[in-house]
């Protein structure tokens, strides 16, 4: 049920319009947070999450790294479906470095 849960997060990521798109990279976020089973990460995710939404809300959403973010997301979600925990933490590690980049780039 889980892994259906996450492919289906992964899917709505990449049909989203748009106009959607930042929900539904949100919703399969929180989709990971809370199939590790833990609801403390998972009501942390959510906290930051919101703070970091509020500052994307601040930035244009640009097709090239919407594009790169979902080739992450991919290989997030095959990591974690193969239980490859090294592979799974080391993409996370590029995709949060990378917003964070972003975030700075255009808010300082």
């Amino acid at each position: 049920a889980g892994a259906g849960r996450l492919r289906s997060a992964l899917a709505a990521t990449h049909d989203a319009p748009l106009g959607d798109y930042r929900r539904q990279d949100t919703l399969l976020h929180l989709t990971l947070a809370e199939l590790s089973g833990s609801p403390t990460l998972t009501a942390q995710y959510a906290a930051v999450r919101a703070t970091v939404n509020d500052l994307l809300d601040c930035i244009p959403l640009l097709v090239r790294n919407l594009e790169h973010s979902q080739h992450q997301h991919t290989a997030l979600v095959d990591a974690v479906l193969d239980g490859d925990a090294d592979a799974a933490r080391e993409v996370m590690r590029e995709h949060c470095a990378g917003t964070a980049a972003l975030l700075r780039g255009f808010l300082t």
